[in-house]
């Protein structure tokens, strides 16, 4: 599963492309986030500023479009990173 080289974040990302629904205080901060499993598929997906066509591209390409950690906002995101260590 992908991963955050700054933080270390292995849990869900985010997409850069795709700006937030709504730039209220309380609006998320990006428009597509997923959480994924650990073979680099998306468990789930949400889409607040991302439409259907949008979100159904970067679930067929998701290293194209998860490029951002939510939790650092680093987009240094790796992928195959358990590949790397063996």
């Amino acid at each position: 599963m992908p991963y955050c080289s700054h933080c270390g974040n292995d849990k869900s990302f985010a997409s850069s492309i795709f700006p937030p629904a709504s730039e209220t205080a309380n609006a998320p901060s990006y428009g597509l986030l997923a959480s994924f499993n650990e073979d680099e598929t998306i468990k789930n997906m949400e889409c607040q500023g991302a439409d259907l066509d949008d979100a159904q591209a970067a679930f067929e390409e998701p290293v194209r479009y998860f490029n951002t950690c939510p939790v650092c906002g680093s987009d240094n995101i790796k992928w195959n990173y358990k590949q790397d260590f063996h």
